[in-house]
């Protein structure tokens, strides 16, 4: 969300990134967990500037038992990762350009929640709303990583996930999305915080008019805008196989229900490029990002919450 400049992506190559080296409260998680099964998620992310802007104002970050990583996708390039532990958390941000700053405003968020729920025991939705309220705070005060002033004003989005046993917490301010995949449906997780999202759900427009419509991109909610948060929040269950995908507005605006279908069907590294390279094909004039999961393992069965699925499936049962 930057000015304009007729620069295209560079080609997006994969690279695989080993993770971080292990904090020193690893070890003593590894122990006490060691007679449980843990999380194993596989992780695709991708974040480009895009062909119309000069800066990059996303940002993504993660922790697990391994450590903290806030490196992003430096080089535009495919980052696929492989994390696991007791709790595995994730955050993606969109700085707000019209703002000014954006790119310092999602980076300190970013930095600034990961790091309290890495810290955090077990983190759950309370640790993630108070970890976004002190992220809140930090940009009301102009506290941003790599400023030389504090004035106050940068905002982001943020949306923030933390798996935990067979879990995850899903947090969000804005409307950088979450969308799921289970048993071959896909289903949006979050709802966004816009002028026209507000207006879809009073029943004041209809669907196809909320898609274009002005305040589309007008938020009602961001990190850094008022001195009361006000935070979505959700626990749902966690399944093995299930995938999820995070996509800043450059991303998803650009895509249709079966481009998410096809991007969860195939390796997370390769849906985290077909989806970008979608939208930026669509005519997207804005930094697009999105980060791929798949649930590989979590912590307890998939009967302990049913009442997540479908009924046909749960009285069916999956599909070999």
């Amino acid at each position: 969300m930057a000015g304009p400049t007729g620069n295209r992506p560079q080609s997006l190559a994969t690279t695989t990134v080993p993770s971080a080296a292990p904090p020193s409260w690893a070890a003593d998680v590894s122990i006490a967990a060691s007679d449980v099964e843990q999380l194993r998620l596989r992780v695709a992310v991708l974040s480009v500037v895009g062909p119309v802007r000069e800066t990059n104002e996303d940002h993504l970050g993660w922790f697990d038992a391994a450590g903290l990583d806030l490196a992003g996708t430096p080089g535009e390039e495919v980052r696929s990762v492989a994390l696991g532990g007791p709790a595995v958390g994730l955050m993606m941000a969109d700085g707000l350009g019209g703002h000014g700053r954006g790119d310092l405003a999602s980076r300190t968020a970013t930095r600034i929640v990961l790091q309290a729920l890495a810290a955090a025991p077990r983190p759950g939705l309370g640790e993630v709303r108070a970890a976004l309220e002190l992220a809140n705070g930090a940009l009301l005060a102009g506290e941003l990583d790599g400023a030389s002033d504090h004035r106050p004003g940068p905002q982001t989005t943020a949306t923030v996930l933390v798996f935990m046993d067979d879990s995850v917490q899903i947090a969000n301010v804005g409307d950088t999305r979450l969308y799921r995949m289970r048993d071959d449906v896909v289903e949006l997780l979050t709802k966004d915080h816009s002028q026209a999202a507000e207006l879809l759900r009073m029943k004041v427009i209809k669907p196809h008019q909320a898609r274009n419509h002005p305040g589309r991109h007008l938020l009602t909610r961001s990190v850094g805008a008022d001195l009361t948060l006000r935070v979505e929040s959700v626990a749902r269950a966690v399944y093995p196989g299930d995938c999820y995908a995070v996509c800043t507005d450059g991303c998803w605006s650009g895509l249709e229900q079966e481009d998410l279908e096809a991007a969860f069907s195939e390796d997370p590294a390769v849906g985290a490029r077909r989806l970008v390279e979608r939208a930026i094909d669509m005519g997207g004039d804005d930094n697009a990002s999105v980060a791929i999961i798949h649930v590989d393992a979590v912590g307890a069965s998939r009967d302990s919450d049913a009442s997540d699925r479908p009924f046909w499936r749960r009285f069916f049962g999956n599909r070999p």
